[in-house]
This record gives C-alpha cells, sequence and structure tokens, in this order.
C-alpha cells in the first residue's frame, strides 16, 4: 500500500518532513502547501518530489484523497487546520508544541477525537537511537528505581528575522516551543510529572511579552523522582544531555552540540561503558524514525506511538512552568 501524503507549512521543518515522506518506500508526497509559493515549490525540489504545490491548503484536500498530512505550520494557527484536515478524514501528524495555549490544546484534542482519526506528535527524540537505548537501560532495570532526570539543550539559537516564534502575533518562547521536547522526553523516561515550576529570562526580544529564551524548571514525576531541565537559546557554550540517575546506576546520553547526540554512557557498581553513534541529524535526532513510525501506523490501522495526550501533557507542564 503507497499512501498519498500531503505537507501544510514550508518551513525549516516542512523541508526535513517532506525529505523523509519522499524517501519512504511506501508514501508519496503529493501536496505541499504553504501561502508562499515560491517557498512550497523550494520544498518539493529539494525534497526531490513531484508534488502538486498549493497556496491554499484546502484545495488539496478538496482535490486529493489523501492518507495522512503534515501539519507544521506554526502553533498559535492550527486549529482551524486540525478541524478542515479531520473533516476530510486524513491521518495527522502534528509538529510540536500541540499548540501555544491550553485552550487551542483541549479544542484540538476534542476535534481529533470526534473525528475519530489517527494523530501523531512530533516528538523526534523518542526515536533517536541513543536515546531510545537510554530508554532501554531504564525500562530493563539497569539504573534501579529512576531518582533523578535531567535534561538540557543550549545553544546560540535566538530565533529572528522573519521566525514565526519572534513575530508580535504569534511570539513563542522556549518553554513552551523547544522545551515541549524535554518534557516529553522525561515523561518517556520516568513516567508522568506531578508537580513542575521554574523561572524564565528574555533578554533578546524585551519587547515580546510572551517570549522566553532561556530557562530552568524543576519536576516531581508521580512515582517519587525529581528532574531538572535547562534550556537556552542564548549560550555560546552548545550542548545537549539527557539522563536517568537512579538507585543502581546512572545513564547519560548526550553530544557536543545542541542539537547533537552521539554517545551514551552507563556506569554502575564502579563499571562503567560507552557507546557512540553516528551524529548524523536525520538519523541521530529521529526525523526518520517518527516518520517511519506515523506511516507505518497508518497503513496498519494501529495508534500512532505518540498520542495527542503527549502533546497535552507536555502544553501542560510547559504552562506549569511559566507559572
Amino acid at each position: 500500500m503507497t499512501l498519498s501524503v500531503g505537507l501544510i507549512g514550508a518551513g525549516g521543518i516542512g523541508e526535513t518532513h517532506a525529505t523523509n515522506i519522499d524517501a519512504h518506500p511506501d508514501a508519496t508526497l503529493q501536496a505541499v502547501c504553504d501561502l508562499e509559493r515560491d517557498r512550497a515549490e523550494a520544498v518539493a525540489e529539494a525534497a526531490g518530489a513531484e508534488a502538486t504545490v498549493y497556496t491554499d491548503y484546502r484545495d488539496a484536500l478538496a482535490e486529493l484523497a489523501l492518507d495522512a498530512v503534515y501539519i507544521t505550520v506554526p502553533p498559535q494557527i492550527r486549529v482551524d487546520v486540525i478541524r478542515d484536515v479531520a473533516a476530510a478524514g486524513a491521518a495527522i501528524f502534528c509538529e510540536k508544541p500541540l499548540a501555544t495555549t491550553l485552550e487551542d490544546g483541549r479544542e484540538i484534542a476534542d476535534i481529533v477525537e470526534e473525528a475519530e482519526i489517527p494523530f501523531m506528535m512530533g516528538f523526534c527524540l523518542r526515536f533517536a537511537k541513543p536515546l531510545q537505548d537510554l530508554h532501554s537501560l531504564v525500562a530493563d532495570g539497569a539504573v534501579g528505581e529512576p531518582i533523578c532526570l535531567f535534561s538540557t539543550r543550549r545553544g546560540w539559537g535566538v530565533p529572528d528575522g522573519d521566525n514565526w516564534r519572534t513575530n508580535p502575533e504569534h511570539a513563542c518562547g522556549i518553554t513552551i516551543e523547544s522545551t515541549s521536547h524535554n518534557i516529553d522526553l522525561l515523561r518517556w523516561l520516568g513516567g508522568d510529572i506531578e508537580t513542575a515550576g521554574g523561572a524564565t529570562t528574555n533578554v533578546t526580544h524585551p519587547e515580546l511579552e510572551a517570549f522566553d529564551d532561556t530557562m530552568v524548571a524543576h519536576v516531581t514525576f508521580e512515582n517519587g523522582a525529581i528532574g531538572t531541565i535547562l534550556n537556552s537559546w542564548t549560550a555560546h557554550v552548545e550542548a545537549f544531555c539527557h539522563g536517568v540517575i537512579g538507585t543502581e546506576g546512572t545513564a547519560v546520553a548526550s553530544g557536543d552540540g545542541w542539537w547533537q547526540l552521539d554517545r551514551l554512557e552507563y556506569a554502575c557498581g564502579g563499571e562503567s561503558t560507552m557507546t557512540e553513534y553516528d551524529s548524523d541529524v536525520a538519523t541521530a535526532m529521529g526525523y526518520q524514525g517518527e516518520t517511519a513510525a506515523f506511516l507505518e501506523s497508518v497503513a496498519a490501522g494501529t495508534e500512532p506511538p505518540v498520542e495527542i495526550e503527549d502533546g497535552l501533557r507536555a502544553l501542560n507542564v510547559s504552562h506549569d512552568i511559566l507559572g
């Protein structure tokens, strides 16, 4: 079965998804939709896809029988897009974060539930090989009972120019946007988060009230473990590090770049092992893996591995951190 797939939103992450969709043996990228035709055409060309370009996604939904649609438009304007795609009966892959407000998040969940369509959140870290191996160590009891979990991503990546994150109409800072990755990762490793709090700063765009560029958070898990998150778009020394301290051992996945994972260290009882990985972004960060998981679930008629509830829970924790 070859799936017919559409993409709505031809920004930077849209191009990544377009390339991975077109490379999948059982999917064809049929439509690339964006308000700017030139940008949509560039994404289709970069992906090597013979997709039809649309400046109104509703035309694509009306003209094509799409099995699945990737939605990568800014989260502040997703509700109507998701409503229209759900009405067309297509499965949805939604980039993180699910939304920026809790109200929009709940409305999207209601739309998806009523339409009874498959829906997958784009939390690609779950599909990065070093983090999958970290998850296996925790799940298999190699670290014992988790005591403390931690996750950090820092580097120089302040959104600027025409980036939607710093658009006054759609401003969205690091706690809701990038930190949704960390929150979901900690939930995946340690279970549901019970409480969360934190602090944020905004030194690069003080004119935007809804924007933050550096954040720290503390969380507690339902199982009694504690956790921390530290993320920054303003750091001049990059790092990407996630780990679990347990009663029997410790496991840490890390890399020197702010979007790079190339090693996993595990220590227990005075002995330690180091596993190294290919740091190629497409493989290490799991974009190809999440594409395969979503498309295969659609073809098989099974539930996607990352559900809308995961997006809602991450959004709730982000808002708890912001207070």
